[in-house]
């Protein structure tokens, strides 16, 4: 216990160094990643904060990119105010609601409902200059055959990735851990959405490779994050400890080692920080910033 409270310390206050300071190099020979750090403006800031607030200061952080799950239209139009004028991209949103999360495309005779929740998703996924939504494809139901939930599912997505094509954006299917309420969703592992993705062949359907969840449901999240990169089938990479979901360091994911993989995979797209912290979001960040440049 007594080395798990020093390194924490010891990442907490090197973390906290500000931006302007920070003159570190990173390795030597090391170039910058191939990936773009995308902070989650959700769980890491304090809910006094307004999500534009939020926006303001990872954009003060140097940061390019942020994600967010949903908001209010008066909350989108200031958040965007905020991304014309500093540049920002957005990376990712919440692209299902109740739909995804409940019949999704497992139930039969549910299709359309959920195809329409992807349709207004995809909609603000536009708004925000092509952000990713992030969609469940709905639970597990008991009573229907697997192989019935299945075929539905390859044949609802190749329709969901054409809406997805219509307004510029790619949808991304979160496999969720079970645990703490949330009841068991389809393809809530790697192994299970990397067939499904692959036999869809959609260039607008790809796989958030979530860490967090991934490392709960199944392990092995270094040889699926090689073969889903390799393969083309992950769109979107999001990092949080295990357990907690806070900060790299304070779990048992090694995220350094995970950060030299996505580097070596020659990973090009965003890796979000969907997670929280155990000090502060200028801390987590930097962590974040710093981990990225020096693995």
């Amino acid at each position: 216990m007594k080395s798990l409270i020093s390194r924490r310390a010891m990442i907490a206050s090197s973390a906290a160094i500000p931006v302007a300071l920070d003159t570190r190099p990173a390795k030597a020979g090391l170039a910058p990643p191939p990936y773009t750090v995308s902070i989650n403006i959700e769980i890491m800031f304090p809910r006094t904060m307004t999500k534009a607030q939020r926006v303001e200061v990872v954009a003060a952080h140097g940061f390019k990119a942020y994600s967010f799950w949903s908001a209010t239209e008066q909350e989108q139009d200031a958040m965007l105010a905020v991304q014309q004028r500093t540049g920002l991209k957005c990376a990712s949103i919440s692209g299902t609601g109740a739909a995804g999360s409940s019949t999704g495309l497992t139930k039969p005779g549910q299709e359309q409902v959920y195809l329409d929740e992807i349709a207004a998703y995809a909609k603000i996924g536009k708004k925000f200059g092509g952000a990713q939504p992030i969609i469940f494809v709905g639970r597990t139901q008991p009573d229907v055959p697997w192989e019935t939930q299945r075929s539905q599912l390859v044949s609802g997505l190749k329709k969901a990735g054409d809406i997805a094509k219509e307004h510029g954006v790619t949808l991304v299917i979160e496999p969720l851990s079970t645990g703490n309420g949330q009841v068991r969703m389809a393809l809530d592992t790697a192994a299970a959405a990397f067939p499904v993705v692959d036999e869809v062949a959609h260039p607008n359907v790809k796989v958030c490779f979530d860490m967090y969840h991934l490392q709960l449901m199944e392990g092995n999240i270094t040889t699926h994050l090689r073969q889903g990169i390799a393969k083309g089938w992950i769109g979107l990479v999001q990092i949080g400890e295990v357990p907690g979901r806070l900060e790299p360091g304070t779990g048992e994911v090694d995220y350094a080692y995970m950060l030299r993989v996505l580097r070596a995979s020659g990973y090009s797209g965003y890796l979000d920080t969907e997670m929280g912290t155990s000090t502060t979001p200028e801390a987590a960040m930097e962590l974040t910033r710093k981990m990225s440049i020096e693995n």
